[in-house]
């Protein structure tokens, strides 16, 4: 079983998030899994195009961390997003930049050259859920890939990464 720990969301480096955004995506992530009791470190299989088993880190959250994610349902899509972003800097080793609205994905995933000019390799689309079944995720997993044709022009490929936080796993799917 492979550590992925969520920590790596606010160095600031390791995945081309800020400090700030990558502790609110590691927090609001944390919020979720301490919903459901989940240890500070949970078994967390990664099923589809990616794949790994892995032991996920998250941190300890305190009152104030869950009085400021109160909607479980905005903090799940914020959470899932960090969880997403961690993943794909370990599969990929690259990092994100993010996306804006209209393109139908999240993020761009990419790598820098030396000039460090951004490369954009991968469209990232993710979404969150918090108690769902196997056949939800799996359906969410088709919509979000097909919600990627919108920028098909840009001819790279497309992820798609579906997190679930009550049994923790992703399912993940390419085009």
């Amino acid at each position: 079983m492979k550590l992925l720990d969520l920590n790596i969301l606010e160095d600031g480096r390791s995945t081309g998030l800020s400090v700030r955004n990558g502790g609110f995506l590691l927090e609001s992530a944390a919020v979720c899994l301490n919903s459901f009791n989940h240890p500070l470190e949970v078994s967390f299989p990664v099923f589809g195009a990616l794949k790994q088993n892995y032991l996920l880190r998250r941190i300890k959250v305190d009152e104030l961390a869950i009085n400021s994610f109160l909607d479980l349902e905005e903090a799940t899509q914020f959470g899932a997003m960090g969880v997403a972003v961690a993943i794909m800097q370990d599969q990929k080793n690259m990092t994100v930049k993010r996306s804006w609205k209209g393109t139908g994905f999240d993020y761009w995933v990419g790598e820098s050259d030396s000039d460090n000019s951004f490369k954009n390799r991968i469209r990232l689309e993710v979404s969150g859920d918090l108690k769902g079944t196997d056949n939800e995720i799996e359906r969410r997993l088709k919509e979000k890939l097909e919600q990627t044709k919108k920028s098909d022009q840009e001819k790279i490929p497309a992820f798609a990464i579906i997190v679930e936080f009550s049994n923790p796993k992703s399912v993940t799917g390419s085009r």
